[in-house]
């Protein structure tokens, strides 16, 4: 390897544990805190994605370190799975939702106007509007879930359980 990507590979290492306390510092912040500042959450947002950067980092150098595609899925799936922007595909999820659902509210509200619908309808749609704040309360939950993943992987977590397993199997 080249030194440039040598001396990358070394502060990058040497910013893993920064980058963990950080994660740590972000999902205490989640699961305690309720700030609706704009700006406070485009920080944690923008702290989040510096972290996974650090993580993306660490894999792809040892993804190259590997001998073999194979080894390096089966011995590091579990960092492939923490560094995956799940939030990302949930929120997806999440804007097509609440996109039919205004459809669906504008759809709803035409009706009330031309045609005089009964109060049970709009309730309806009342009820359907819950069911998507519900549905960001789990997304909460779940990137909360991505980053203790990522504390997991990176701090080793899983290997020393896995090793101890061994060791009583030896026995």
């Amino acid at each position: 390897m080249k030194k440039i990507w040598e001396k990358i590979e070394h502060y990058n290492a040497k910013l893993i544990p920064y980058a963990l306390i950080i994660l740590l510092g972000i999902i205490i912040f989640e699961l305690f805190l309720h700030v609706y500042d704009a700006r406070v959450l485009l920080l944690v947002h923008i702290l989040d994605g510096i972290v996974i950067g650090i993580f993306v980092i660490d894999l792809i150098f040892m993804g190259l370190k590997e001998k073999s595609a194979k080894h390096f899925f089966r011995h590091y799936w579990l960092d492939i799975l923490a560094v995956f922007p799940f939030v990302l595909l949930f929120n997806l999820f999440g804007r097509v939702y609440r996109a039919f659902l205004a459809a669906e509210q504008f759809a709803v509200g035409q009706a009330i106007l031309h045609e005089g619908l009964e109060a049970e309808k709009g309730l309806k749609a009342v009820a359907r509007g819950e069911k998507a704040l519900k549905f960001t309360r789990a997304a909460r939950f779940i990137r909360i879930g991505a980053r203790i993943l990522r504390i997991v992987t990176k701090t080793h977590l899983f290997s020393l359980f896995n090793q101890r397993k061994k060791k009583r199997k030896k026995k």
